[in-house]
């Protein structure tokens, strides 16, 4: 996409730079629009591999934990893996239709396709957190609830730990909506560009 970006600032700038074609920047953005497709898969690839790692260095819930949590666990676990793995899925089958497509018309429909993958992606991934933070909140504030029977200092300890777990959710959703704005939101500005374009130049 840089490469694209340079030559057509030069073809803009330099009269004497040779012209070309709508069909040679139709196979430049074709050929961009795979690489990011490409670097989109590969990077959530890696994220689902350092996922699976983390999850089997680090040690496992504890042995007391209450049996409906701990089936509330393994059943999201088993969901998000899932679910990443249907992105990544989703992910490759646009690179390889983008790769092997020729009409531009497909081309438009695949970055449309790729682009609502993506951002459904971020979605879920936010939703998750969030959803995991609150199981927590609800598993800590049932332990402390039946530590005792002091009803009134438990349910201060329950909004404090609301409160903690409240802040911390907040703080790395807003680590991880960075973190997708510098990678995903790049990439898929990119994608969109390209896709700006390419109807442009079919409107001609």
């Amino acid at each position: 996409m840089d490469e694209l970006d340079q030559f057509k600032k030069q073809w803009q700038e330099d009269e004497n730079f040779i012209k070309v074609d709508q069909t040679d920047i139709k196979t430049m953005l074709h050929k961009s629009s795979t690489s990011i497709v490409k670097w989109i898969f590969m990077i959530s690839l890696i994220e689902l591999s350092l996922g699976i790692i983390l999850s089997l260095l680090l040690p496992s819930s504890n042995t007391d934990e209450l049996p409906f949590f701990h089936f509330v666990d393994y059943a999201s676990e088993v969901v998000f893996y899932c679910a990443i793995a249907y992105f990544i899925y989703n992910f490759f089958k646009s690179y390889t239709s983008i790769s092997s497509t020729s009409s531009t018309k497909n081309l438009l429909s695949r970055i449309l396709e790729t682009r609502k993958h993506v951002e459904n992606y971020i979605k879920f991934n936010i939703y998750f957190i969030m959803y995991s933070f609150f199981i927590s909140f609800v598993e800590l504030a049932i332990r402390k609830i039946n530590l005792a029977n002091q009803w009134g200092a438990n349910f201060l300890k329950v909004i404090a730990i609301a409160v903690l777990i409240t802040l911390v959710a907040c703080l790395f959703i807003s680590i991880f909506k960075f973190y997708y704005k510098i990678v995903y939101r790049r990439l898929l500005k990119k994608l969109n560009n390209n896709y700006e374009e390419l109807t442009r130049l079919e409107q001609e």
